[in-house]
């Protein structure tokens, strides 16, 4: 299980814009098969599973450092066309037992992504950081300025997607990011 509060090199060298990332589980066997038949192939169950070990991861991590308990949570947000197909978004699956759970707000709307973009699956992190370029922009400022946010998503792997949402959300008046993933690559 990764630490709660432990930093890679990277974040070390260059920080990232989001104030902390937490995860329950790293992205290996047998992760690395459930978030794909949950994120592809609609297997609801593995998302079911996903959340509640979040939950538990949560529940620690913020009793661990209560100062962190955001006022909102948000999904990552998928382009519309990508979602239609898709069918759903499971980072919104797995936020909203979160919120639930937590009591806390899910806004679903404010962060929307801005135009399609090619899967982040494969591409280096320089074509990751090219690809999500202005991606992301938040249609309702209103709903998130001040407000201190969880960011809720699958897998963190270079942590691209999570930045540069951040970035959106702050320069739209967010006040902190954070970002809570089921897992991360190690």
């Amino acid at each position: 299980m990764p630490q709660a509060d432990a930093l890679c090199g990277q974040c070390l060298q260059r920080p990232p814009p989001f104030a902390h990332a937490t995860a329950p589980l790293l992205y290996r066997f047998p992760v690395d098969s459930l978030v794909p038949a949950f994120k592809y192939h609609r297997q609801n169950a593995y998302g079911r599973l996903l959340a509640q070990l979040m939950l538990l991861h949560l529940t620690h991590y913020l009793a661990q450092f209560p100062e962190r308990r955001p006022d909102l949570l948000m999904a990552m947000p998928m382009h519309s066309a990508r979602q239609a197909q898709r069918g759903y978004n499971q980072a919104f699956e797995l936020a909203r037992p979160l919120a639930s759970a937590l009591q806390l707000p899910l806004e679903r709307k404010a962060l929307q992504r801005s135009r399609a973009t090619q899967p982040q699956q494969g591409l280096t992190a320089r074509q990751r950081q090219q690809n999500l370029h202005d991606a992301f922009c938040c249609s309702q400022p209103a709903q998130i300025t001040g407000r201190d946010i969880a960011l809720v998503d699958d897998v963190m792997t270079t942590g691209t997607s999570a930045a540069e949402a951040t970035r959106t959300l702050l320069r739209a008046g967010a006040n902190s990011v954070q970002i809570w993933c089921a897992a991360r690559t190690p």
